[in-house]
């Protein structure tokens, strides 16, 4: 009677934010998520004061594989608990594509979160007076919380798209797979998904040596068209407008050449 009613509204177009705020919410307490937060919490307590690199590496990066991988689990498995629930929806004069909007704009909340997380520590390094070779440019900072969208974005994707059991794991293997091959690589490490921006020192690796070359700014846009790119393709699959998200994902990976080359001069 709950879902009768709120999908016979007269005024459709609100029920989106709605339904966005309430799967944002699934997310953002998800057992794996904030097993993913307990991880990226007690990883910056060890080692966020060790030394001006590994302080760096907790504010730029270290969100993206302590946090970001749980969420992307997580993520999926709402977005699939949502799809096992077509069958008791199907009544609803509602359809498929605009429940798969709301789960792409209920990635908007880890972002939040992340973004607040990050201010938090930030303002903890900053009355703790914790040395930092210098402080993270804001494209630097970003790519935490863009990985945490993107990542969202590709959980729902994959569980819009491959509906059978261990998909996320294999994404995830490929896609760390393919990120190691990048980080290894000298002329393409840009690339890669986790990215250190700052240099390790010497054994036992926590002395300030510089930056690695390569412009975060575009890394970030390079990071946020990927996730972009994931949302298209999770619209994709469910929309009766395909040609609008086709439209869209080719827009975003043309996005991802031309910042991923740009990140590179």
């Amino acid at each position: 009677m709950t879902v009768e009613v709120m999908w016979s509204s007269p005024e459709p177009p609100r029920v989106l934010p709605v339904l966005a705020t309430k799967e944002a919410w699934r997310i953002v307490r998800h057992p794996l998520a904030l097993a993913g937060l307990a991880l990226w919490i007690l990883r910056v307590a060890d080692d966020g004061w060790a030394g001006p690199r590994p302080a760096f590496s907790a504010l730029t990066s270290e969100m993206t594989i302590y946090w970001g991988i749980p969420l992307f689990f997580a993520a999926h498995l709402v977005a699939s608990s949502a799809g096992r629930a077509e069958e008791m929806l199907a009544v609803a004069p509602s359809d498929l594509s605009r429940r798969t909007a709301a789960l792409c704009l209920a990635a908007l909340g880890p972002f939040a979160v992340s973004c607040a997380a990050l201010a938090a520590l930030a303002g903890l390094y900053e009355v703790t007076g914790n040395e930092l070779e210098r402080w993270p440019y804001l494209s630097e900072l970003a790519s935490g919380p863009v990985n945490m969208l993107a990542g969202c974005l590709l959980g729902v994707a994959v569980a819009r798209w491959l509906r059978w059991p261990g998909a996320p794991v294999l994404v995830m293997v490929g896609l760390m797979a393919v990120d190691m091959m990048l980080l290894d690589s000298r002329d393409w490490y840009m690339f890669s998904i986790y990215l250190e921006f700052a240099l390790w020192g010497p054994p036992p690796s926590l002395d300030a040596v510089g930056f690695i070359p390569g412009h975060s700014g575009p890394h970030a846009l390079y990071l946020l068209s990927l996730g972009v790119g994931a949302g298209a393709l999770a619209m994709l699959k469910d929309s009766s407008r395909p040609g609008v998200w086709l439209a869209a994902g080719l827009a975003a990976v043309a996005g991802a050449a031309v910042s991923g080359v740009a990140q590179l001069w």
